[in-house]
């Protein structure tokens, strides 16, 4: 099994999570090549109901039983990022994914926004 580990670019940045989940979540070079299907969609749905109100250390289960992937999502930890001069709540996330004979890892940045949307945030 191969074994593909991301950590999302650091900078002071935030994005939203459309951007994200085209770009560098799933995006062209590493994830389109291994999530499909529904996968990108579940993961979001798990992802999303977490951020709110799970405690660091929960992992949460995902699976898609139309391609046979699955895996868990875990919020890592909590913590302040201070973006244009506003404090900002953040959750770090660690996703896994077994698809077939790959084991994909990210560790992805979110922060809360203004609008209550949750965004990405490469420090």
């Amino acid at each position: 099994m191969r074994l593909i580990h991301a950590l999302v670019p650091i900078a002071v940045l935030i994005l939203p999570m459309q951007v994200v989940e085209a770009q560098l979540l799933f995006g062209d070079r590493l994830g389109e090549a291994h999530y499909k299907g529904d996968d990108t969609k579940i993961i979001m749905q798990v992802s999303s109901d977490m951020l709110g109100s799970a405690p660091d250390g929960e992992t949460r289960s995902w699976s898609n039983p139309q391609t046979g992937h699955y895996g868990d999502i875990t919020v890592i930890r909590t913590y302040n990022m201070t973006y244009n001069k506003k404090s900002l709540p953040c959750r770090d996330t660690r996703v896994v994914g077994m698809l077939a004979d790959k084991k994909v890892v990210y560790v992805i940045p979110l922060c809360r926004v203004d609008d209550g949307s949750w965004k990405m945030a490469a420090r």
